[in-house]
């Protein structure tokens, strides 16, 4: 069709015929997101009047909240992952203790850990959305079995757990099979992002750990923490007197 004589029932026909193809929500709505602002270029070049993609073609997401590993849970999957392969175990507590995307653990090499001032620290690049960053490891046991893990390890320029992404997402799918946790390596950054913001951590370090885009995406991870907010309270009562 020319795109000059588009009208707002004609997306509406596109839209439709996107999900009979099985496109999810989500696509549907990038997709119109795109051919929106395609027409909003079209409009500054005059070359059209009107946009026909109208904001009340985008589909209503369900937002999707990944519950955080309990302490229990968290103590299950420590205990789990301590009987698998050195270099599995020593990848799972990275994600743990960093919030690392599993792609990025998969793709570190030995030279990208460093030892500074006593902490252990890992160098990110090549990062999704420009996140490169360097962080540190936040758990103490953890930073402990990967850098014995690490002495192990000769090879400075090839993956140092030498695992595949798809293996460690493996991995993450037998322990939930085994314990029937909903589990994932995901879950693992939504865990430690919550634990960081119940603990006092402010967000911005939060997204800076994680390499978000965007505070809003952090606000989505930490949605499930629970906020301490019994020092913002006035004391009222004290003994048998107000």
């Amino acid at each position: 069709m020319k795109i000059d004589i588009l009208k707002p029932s004609d997306l509406l026909d596109f839209r439709e015929n996107l999900s009979l193809e099985g496109k999810t929500a989500r696509t549907i709505n990038a997709v119109l997101s795109c051919v929106r602002g395609y027409f909003d270029y079209l409009i500054l070049k005059e070359i059209v009047i009107t946009n026909p993609v109208s904001a009340a073609l985008t589909i209503q997401v369900k937002n999707i909240i990944v519950e955080p590993l309990t302490d229990e849970q968290l103590q299950l999957f420590k205990s789990h992952i301590g009987n698998w392969k050195i270099n599995i175990n020593a990848a799972f507590h990275l994600m743990l203790a960093t919030g690392a995307r599993v792609g990025e653990v998969a793709g570190l090499q030995k030279g990208d850990f460093k030892l500074i001032d006593g902490k252990l620290w890992i160098n990110i690049e090549d990062a999704k959305w420009g996140s490169d960053r360097r962080i540190p490891v936040l758990y103490k046991d953890s930073a402990i079995i990967i850098y014995k893990y690490l002495e192990t390890i000769d090879i400075y320029n090839a993956p140092a757990f030498r695992v595949s992404r798809r293996t460690l997402q493996t991995y993450a799918d037998q322990f939930k099979n085994d314990t029937g946790i909903k589990f994932s390596c995901h879950v693992l950054r939504h865990t430690l992002a919550t634990r960081l913001l119940e603990s006092g951590v402010d967000i911005e370090k939060i997204r800076y750990m994680l390499g978000h885009k965007t505070h809003n995406m952090t606000r989505h991870y930490t949605q499930t923490a629970k906020m301490n907010v019994a020092d913002l309270a006035p004391t009222i009562w004290q003994g048998d007197k107000i």
